[in-house]
């Protein structure tokens, strides 16, 4: 290879360094420029790096499944009804992919985004999933909270049990999902642990 060739192709490896330098920076500044929805993204990063509060320490162990995030969040009591589903089993190998929607970027590379929000189509066509779900956000609730609220536990019970027997007459996704997450979102938004307004009156 003659030195001119030589220069022509280190200039080339250059100019192609320069651009993939430039489509990553071009890619940091749409990062950058998401909508506030995408922002959420970067909270739980955060909140997933934070170390948790001493009480929930245990109860990471107690439940894999489950982000310590999630959890301090639980907390914290700043969970979202529709938050639940992240509540759900799920085997080592699906853990990291589930919940992440992957772009390829025009350098070549692969950014893994969190999904924002889980639609009424990821909890299934039966109360399984939610229930599940439902399930271990009780236990959560009562090694959290147990002691300083006993009724928590056992009104979300009732409240379990109520939609579980609207099931048994309306249609699950259509009707009796939404009013279980709108009923559960209202306790939340509430902040009370120990009164029983969890039942869902006529």
């Amino acid at each position: 290879m003659s030195a001119a060739d030589r220069a022509s192709w280190l200039e080339q490896i250059q100019r192609d360094r320069t651009r993939h330098l430039e489509m990553d920076e071009a890619e940091i500044n749409l990062r950058q420029r998401r909508p506030r929805a995408d922002l959420r993204v970067d909270e739980d990063n955060q909140e997933e790096n934070c170390e948790p509060p001493p009480k929930v320490k245990p109860l990471i162990n107690m439940f894999p499944g489950v982000s310590a995030a999630l959890l301090t969040r639980v907390f914290k009591r700043k969970l979202k009804a529709t938050e639940l589903i992240h509540f759900k089993e799920k085997s080592v190998i699906n853990t990291d992919q589930e919940d992440r929607v992957f772009k390829m970027t025009k350098s070549g590379g692969t950014v893994g985004f969190k999904k924002a929000a889980s639609s009424l189509k990821d909890w299934g066509p039966n109360p399984q999933i939610w229930t599940n779900c439902f399930l271990t956000y009780l236990a959560v609730i009562g090694y959290l909270f147990g002691d300083k609220h006993p009724k928590a536990v056992p009104n979300l019970l009732m409240f379990m049990r109520q939609i579980l027997d609207v099931t048994q007459t309306y249609q699950w996704p259509e009707a009796v999902l939404p009013l279980a997450l709108n009923f559960h979102q209202y306790i939340l938004d509430k902040g009370e642990l120990s009164t029983d307004s969890y039942l869902v009156t006529a």
